[in-house]
């Protein structure tokens, strides 16, 4: 890593996953566009260190690597990040990250810090994943301002941390369908049935999940500042809720993919290659709002059963749907599919592409946070299949309060909440014209001073302008 210079050095820290690592470069796309002196390194592992030379980002930007060798922890040699793990083993490499990279992580904070002096930049601050808060005490330690980026949203952490914490559905006595108090958040509850599998089967805070979660929270709240990759316009009280029981200055600076033109999205799928091509001359050819996409992320897997259930029950109904699974698991055998009117595409995809394609009608998805900021954003309602980690408490975020979509808790379920957010009766129309209002909503919080009209700038460029001037004055 070379020495630097400009106007300051700020590091970005991302974990290890596909869904953390895309909102920490569209950060530094963001960052380097906006404030082109600033010197931006990025902090990754040895292993990962290809993936992100391979995704587009700004050429600026520097990388600093640190050692990591995933089979030190039980994991697969080629785990570097969470898309390489099955499930049972995801919440590993977390605990692997907190064990292994600390002291490497101390001496890179160290080294940057002893190339200051009166011809080189200052270290302004760093901004850390929420997954990676161990960063905090090295930072205090250190002299260094940290802030922690949030890669979800304020509704769904809240009710993560503090279900994880409190565990108060771990007495019993409520049934599947009885409503719980969430601790913490006023009026906020949550049925035992809306709570990921291993959240439901928890029993004692005692558990290594409830551990960690305590401990990332524990250290976030000693953060110098959080910025939220979410707009003021679909979560400003859970930002303000956040920012009173924390104590610290919110920053709500997204939705950080949106930021990018519509040309630099188009340019940005060549990178896929020619799957990326096939997917949307397909859609070329699908008149507008007709084609169902189906995609559950980078790491979920749909039970086979329910995945059949749905490709029969959306085949029936004779609706055009664009299926991506990056993984062969992800997706119905070739054998199961009838080639009526579907495109399953094997492989990754431009996802924010194809959601902005005037074809596409509906989004059943897992419900992870990227996905939902990039349905939301293009106007696209979301049928949301939770299956782990926030994604249940994303979906009571986009059905409960947003009124954006549906909630399913199966393949023929998920179908039929597409039949109706897709049909003509008053909940579809009624769905439609919330996702449509968010859209503008969401486009107008990262909309440029001279595209706001008499709005000016977006209130989510002024929140990054104004974490950018407190951590460089």
């Amino acid at each position: 890593m070379g020495r630097c210079a400009g106007g300051g050095v700020v590091v970005l820290f991302p974990f290890m996953a596909r869904g953390h690592i895309n909102p920490f470069l569209d950060l530094a796309r963001l960052l380097s566009a906006r404030y082109p002196s600033l010197c931006l390194t990025l902090v990754t592992t040895s292993g990962n260190l290809p993936l992100f030379r391979r995704l587009p980002h700004p050429a600026s930007l520097r990388f600093a690597v640190l050692p990591f060798c995933p089979s030190d922890h039980g994991l697969p040699p080629d785990a570097d990040s969470t898309f390489a793990l099955p499930p049972h083993l995801v919440s590993r490499i977390y605990h692997a990250a907190e064990a292994s990279l600390p002291p490497s992580f101390r001496a890179l904070l160290m080294d940057l810090l002893d190339d200051e002096d009166e011809s080189s930049p200052p270290l302004h601050c760093l901004i850390a994943d929420m997954f990676l808060a161990w960063t905090v005490p090295i930072a205090e330690e250190l002299g260094v301002f940290q802030a922690t980026l949030y890669t979800s949203g304020p509704y769904a952490m809240s009710m993560y941390n503090s279900l994880w914490i409190s565990l108060p559905h771990a007495d019993g006595r409520d049934g599947d369908d009885d409503e719980i108090a969430v601790p913490g958040l006023p009026g906020v509850t949550v049925r035992r049935r809306q709570l990921a599998p291993n959240v439901r089967s928890a029993t004692s805070t005692d558990n290594p999940v409830s551990q960690f979660v305590l401990r990332q929270a524990e250290f976030c709240r000693r953060s110098r500042a959080t910025l939220w990759n979410t707009a003021e316009v679909i979560e400003k009280p859970y930002l303000k809720l956040w920012a009173r029981s924390m104590n610290q200055p919110v920053y709500a600076v997204g939705p950080l993919f949106a930021v990018a033109s519509a040309g630099a999205r188009r340019a940005a799928t060549d990178d896929y290659g020619g799957l990326a091509a096939e997917c949307l001359a397909w859609l070329d050819e699908r008149a507008p709002e007709s084609v169902v996409y189906v995609s559950f992320g980078s790491q979920n897997r749909m039970p086979q059963e329910e995945m059949l259930e749905l490709l029969a029950a959306l085949e029936k109904q004779g609706r055009p749907f664009l299926w991506a699974a990056p993984a062969a698991d992800q997706a119905p055998p070739p054998e199961a599919t009838t080639g009526g009117g579907g495109l399953v595409a094997r492989g990754w995809v431009p996802q924010a592409e194809i959601l902005a394609h005037a074809a596409v009608g509906v989004f059943v998805s897992h419900g992870g946070w990227n996905s939902v900021l990039e349905s939301l954003r293009f106007g696209v309602p979301v049928v949301i299949r939770p299956m782990g980690g926030e994604q249940f408490c994303n979906a009571k975020l986009v059905t409960g309060i947003l009124g954006a979509g549906a909630e399913a808790s199966g393949g023929a379920e998920a179908a039929a909440a597409v039949a109706e957010v897709m049909g003509e009766g008053e909940r579809g129309r009624e769905v439609r014209r919330r996702a449509s209002e968010i859209a503008a909503g969401l486009a107008a919080a990262v909309a440029e001073a001279n595209a706001g009209g008499a709005d000016g700038m977006g209130p989510s460029l002024c929140a990054l302008d104004e974490f950018i001037k407190s951590v460089t004055m």
